[in-house]
């Protein structure tokens, strides 16, 4: 019985990523909405008994809760260090002379820039370059 509800805690980890894949609006279901969304999905396609959907229904209750507080979290800690960097520029730029800091300033939007678009030219990212004929 434990290895059975280890499988399907398995199968509807992998089943829960696939899903958030597949449909861009699932990420703004609830916690609630997303378990029954997952719930159903599984029961229709393993042909589960009620006894067995109940308990897959906690669980994928248990991990649409876990999710959506991991990723709560992970907003909380980019938000915490976004305002340190912010912080930290602004001492920085206190120390600096006006053309240290007008260098500093051009220096990250060179950054800014060369991180916002591939290193192979004009290719948008997550795309391969045409092959060129003749060449």
């Amino acid at each position: 019985m434990k290895k059975w509800i280890l499988g399907v805690a398995i199968f509807t980890c992998l089943s829960f990523g696939l899903a958030a894949q597949q449909h861009r609006n699932f990420r703004q279901l609830n916690s609630a909405e997303r378990a029954q969304k997952m719930t159903d999905r599984i029961a229709e396609e393993l042909k589960l008994s009620e006894e067995q959907r109940k308990q897959v229904s906690l669980l994928a209750l248990e991990n649409a809760n876990r999710q959506e507080e991991l990723l709560k979290s992970r907003k909380a800690e980019f938000e915490a260090q976004k305002e340190y960097r912010k912080a930290q520029d602004q001492k920085l730029a206190s120390i600096l002379t006006a053309e240290q800091r007008q260098i500093w300033e051009q220096r990250k939007e060179d950054l800014r820039h060369r991180a916002g678009h591939p290193s192979r030219g004009d290719q948008p990212r997550g795309r391969r370059p045409r092959a060129r004929r003749g060449h």
